[in-house]
């Protein structure tokens, strides 16, 4: 996954349609028609220019869809083209303002100017999927999948002025317009139209200009060293690379750089690798019954469905689509589960109780499910359902039996807290409780996160985390002295804790 690298692929194709005339960068949303019917913008905000928003200084604060930075003020604070916000719902929505403006979509124009003029190995339409967040904006997020090597092939279009070997992909014009800098966001980088700029010396001088996503992804074009430079991070692993390491090996690579420029390099062919593992080829008789639309979760688990999933079948595979996740193929293993490709994430196919196909669920959703069985009651229903993940994803279920045998009341359930904690990470488990607490806190069952919270604070008294945690659940429940004690003893821990 690129995660924001995603801004600047939209970047170069808006450039596309620049050169042609077909986008004008002075339209203001109103003369466009971007609106948000549910959170109108405001008149101010309508004034917003697509230059704008391509700088990041459209003045609209509006919450948008797929946030993670998210440089915030309040509504109607800046006008248009005076503040560097960097801000989702302006990147979001000039996805929407190509396609009103072109007729074209984000992904399958990619894949016609760059994809295949670029002739990428790995990239497919499929790989790219809108993110909806309804409740916030009308406006999708369009998260990518890009390999390395494909992504190798898009970069040396901002390091040769919008060259691909002979063919002008992108005018002179527009790369130089796009890498410029027009806002100042931190000693090591600025802004451009969606591109990071490098201002430090070390950088500056080869016209460094990276699009970057969490992770620290890159693609980083220095024109004046005729260098592209590519990082990915395994973010499904929740990995990263550092940004001081990274930019300290590329300036180390700069550094040992000498001599010209071979003309024409000797460019080897990536030879095939071996087949992954779960890339498994079974009949289609035995993936039919899984062809359909589904709730997300199932409704067999008996939680609300946030999504629906698409299922249809691929090539010894099936292929899933949801406007959540995007599409992925899935490959049904021996032990009956599903294998996503790339995050290689497990789903389960779940079955009524007339032992008809439900859907598809992921570990997350099940332990959830046995859990509101429990609370519930329902001991019986939850064990069954445990059992479904016994042996899946490490601590996870095993904290979840826990929290399990907490909410029946077994006495054991501290007992084996504190046995797991002893062959874990403490960390993971602390934290692991506190997300089954939360749970129980966001659907309304007050009274047991209070209890999973507490039996957090005596598994780990000397974290501020989770007295702050037992506040908040004692607050929600109206428990005013006890929520007051829990925050105190929080803060008296941790002076800095502003939750507490």
């Amino acid at each position: 996954m690129c995660h924001s690298v995603r801004k600047s692929f939209l970047s170069a194709l808006l450039g596309v349609y620049w050169d042609r005339g077909e986008i004008q960068l002075n339209r203001t949303m109103a003369e466009i028609g971007i609106e948000e019917p549910d959170d109108p913008l405001l008149e101010r905000e309508t004034q917003a220019r697509t230059l704008g928003l391509l700088k990041a200084r459209s003045g609209v604060f509006h919450p948008a869809a797929y946030a993670g930075r998210t440089d915030s003020r309040p509504r109607g604070s800046e006008g248009p083209g005076q503040y560097f916000a960097y801000n989702n719902w302006d990147f979001n929505t000039l996805a929407a303002i190509l396609e009103k403006e072109t007729g074209a979509t984000v992904f399958e124009a990619f894949d016609e100017h760059f994809g295949q003029p670029l002739e990428m190995n790995d990239w497919r339409v499929s790989d790219g999927y809108f993110h909806y967040e309804r409740d916030k904006s009308q406006y999708p997020a369009y998260p990518f999948r890009l390999s390395a090597r494909d992504a190798a092939r898009f970069g040396p279009l901002f390091a040769r002025e919008g060259l691909w070997g002979d063919e002008q992909i992108l005018s002179r014009n527009w790369v130089r317009r796009s890498t410029a800098l027009y806002s100042i966001d931190s000693d090591v980088f600025g802004y451009g139209f969606m591109w990071w700029i490098a201002r430090e010396p070390r950088f500056a001088k080869h016209g460094f200009a990276a699009a970057l996503g969490v992770g620290n992804q890159m693609i980083a074009a220095l024109p004046d060293s005729d260098i592209v430079i590519v990082n990915r991070a395994n973010t499904y692993d929740g990995e990263g690379t550092p940004m001081g390491p990274l930019l300290d090996l590329i300036e180390a690579v700069l550094e040992a750089r000498i001599g010209e420029a071979v003309a024409e390099p000797n460019l080897v062919a990536l030879e095939p690798g071996e087949p992954d593992a779960y890339a498994t080829q079974v009949p289609n008789e035995q993936r039919a019954e899984l062809v359909g639309e589904w709730a997300y979760p199932p409704a067999a688990l008996g939680l609300p469905a946030v999504t629906t999933v698409e299922i249809t079948l691929g090539d010894g595979s099936v292929n899933t689509f949801s406007e959540v996740s995007g599409t992925f193929e899935n490959y049904l293993q021996p032990d009956g589960w599903l294998v996503e490709e790339d995050s290689q994430e497990r789903y389960l196919p779940i079955r009524d109780a007339d032992g008809n196909i439900s859907g598809i669920s992921g570990i997350g959703p099940i332990v959830r499910s046995a859990l509101v069985a429990a609370a519930e009651g329902e001991t019986k229903t939850a064990r069954k359902r445990l059992a479904l993940v016994e042996g899946e994803s490490g601590t996870y279920v095993e904290t979840a039996e826990v929290i399990l045998d907490l909410v029946r009341g077994a006495r054991s359930a501290e007992r084996s807290a504190r046995a797991l904690i002893e062959r874990s990470d403490p960390a993971e488990i602390e934290r692991r409780i506190n997300g089954f607490g939360y749970g129980f806190l966001t659907s309304d069952r007050g009274e047991l996160a209070e209890d999973v919270f507490a039996l957090n604070t005596r598994l780990f008294p000397d974290s501020a985390n989770t007295w702050d945690s037992l506040g908040e659940s004692q607050m929600e429940q109206g428990k005013s002295e006890e929520s007051i004690r829990s925050y105190q003893h929080s803060i008296d821990l941790d002076p800095e804790n502003t939750n507490a």
